[in-house]
Protein backbone atom coordinates (compact mmCIF):
# COMPACT_ATOMS: atom_id res chain seq x y z
CA UNK A 1 0.00 0.00 0.00
CA UNK A 2 1.49 3.69 -1.17
CA UNK A 3 1.23 6.44 1.18
CA UNK A 4 1.17 10.25 0.19
CA UNK A 5 4.34 12.11 -0.02
CA UNK A 6 4.48 15.21 2.29
CA UNK A 7 7.12 16.89 0.04
CA UNK A 8 5.93 16.05 -3.22
CA UNK A 9 2.23 15.17 -2.31
CA UNK A 10 1.79 12.27 -4.65
CA UNK A 11 0.95 8.92 -3.35
CA UNK A 12 4.03 6.86 -4.58
CA UNK A 13 5.63 6.45 -1.46
CA UNK A 14 6.31 3.04 -0.19
CA UNK A 15 7.79 1.29 3.40
CA UNK A 16 11.33 1.28 3.52
CA UNK A 17 12.62 -0.40 6.97
CA UNK A 18 12.69 0.89 10.35
CA UNK A 19 14.10 3.87 12.19
CA UNK A 20 14.70 2.73 16.35
CA UNK A 21 16.52 5.25 18.89
CA UNK A 22 15.54 5.51 22.44
CA UNK A 23 12.08 6.50 21.84
CA UNK A 24 11.04 3.14 19.73
CA UNK A 25 10.52 2.10 16.32
CA UNK A 26 8.67 3.98 13.66
CA UNK A 27 8.12 2.73 10.19
CA UNK A 28 10.15 4.64 7.43
CA UNK A 29 8.82 5.70 3.68
CA UNK A 30 10.34 6.20 0.38
CA UNK A 31 9.04 8.55 -1.92
CA UNK A 32 9.47 6.72 -5.49
CA UNK A 33 8.61 9.87 -7.10
CA UNK A 34 10.80 12.36 -5.49
CA UNK A 35 13.43 9.97 -3.42
CA UNK A 36 12.80 11.68 -0.07
CA UNK A 37 12.56 9.57 2.77
CA UNK A 38 10.27 10.76 5.99
CA UNK A 39 8.55 9.32 8.63
CA UNK A 40 4.79 9.81 8.95
CA UNK A 41 4.09 12.33 11.92
CA UNK A 42 2.27 10.69 14.74
CA UNK A 43 2.13 14.48 16.47
CA UNK A 44 5.54 13.78 18.86
CA UNK A 45 7.77 14.69 16.57
CA UNK A 46 10.76 15.85 17.67
CA UNK A 47 10.62 15.22 21.23
CA UNK A 48 13.44 13.83 23.18
CA UNK A 49 10.90 11.46 25.56
CA UNK A 50 9.03 8.58 24.82
CA UNK A 51 4.93 9.71 23.97
CA UNK A 52 3.69 7.66 26.77
CA UNK A 53 5.79 9.95 29.18
CA UNK A 54 4.68 12.97 28.24
CA UNK A 55 1.19 12.00 28.01
CA UNK A 56 1.73 11.09 31.87
CA UNK A 57 2.88 13.71 33.10
CA UNK A 58 0.34 16.21 31.04
CA UNK A 59 -2.27 14.05 32.33
CA UNK A 60 -0.86 14.25 36.23
CA UNK A 61 -0.43 18.09 35.60
CA UNK A 62 -4.04 18.46 34.36
CA UNK A 63 -5.83 16.77 36.58
CA UNK A 64 -4.56 19.22 39.54
CA UNK A 65 -1.17 18.10 40.55
CA UNK A 66 1.34 20.98 40.71
CA UNK A 67 4.62 21.28 38.42
CA UNK A 68 6.89 19.79 41.58
CA UNK A 69 4.53 17.23 42.32
CA UNK A 70 4.26 15.85 38.62
CA UNK A 71 8.39 16.36 37.97
CA UNK A 72 8.63 14.41 41.23
CA UNK A 73 6.21 11.90 40.61
CA UNK A 74 6.96 10.99 36.89
CA UNK A 75 11.23 11.00 38.70
CA UNK A 76 10.36 8.72 41.42
CA UNK A 77 7.98 6.04 39.43
CA UNK A 78 9.04 6.09 35.95
CA UNK A 79 12.53 6.97 36.21
CA UNK A 80 12.11 10.10 33.51
CA UNK A 81 14.08 13.71 34.42
CA UNK A 82 12.33 16.24 33.16
CA UNK A 83 11.68 20.14 34.52
CA UNK A 84 9.44 21.79 35.52
CA UNK A 85 9.41 24.29 32.42
CA UNK A 86 9.23 21.60 30.08
CA UNK A 87 6.23 19.83 31.60
CA UNK A 88 4.53 23.29 31.36
CA UNK A 89 5.51 23.41 27.50
CA UNK A 90 4.19 19.74 27.24
CA UNK A 91 0.58 20.92 29.43
CA UNK A 92 0.48 24.13 26.70
CA UNK A 93 0.89 22.01 24.01
CA UNK A 94 -0.48 18.72 24.10
CA UNK A 95 -3.69 19.06 26.70
CA UNK A 96 -5.88 20.19 23.66
CA UNK A 97 -5.12 17.38 21.34
CA UNK A 98 -5.28 14.69 24.38
CA UNK A 99 -8.37 16.28 25.58
CA UNK A 100 -9.71 15.43 21.78
CA UNK A 101 -8.95 11.46 21.81
CA UNK A 102 -11.05 11.25 25.27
Amino acid sequence: MKTKCPFCKKLSAVKQGYRKNKTGKKQKYQCLECGKWFIEDDGFKRMRHKPEDIVRAVSLHSDGMSLFKTKNHIWQHDGVKVTKRTISQWTKKYSNFLKSDN
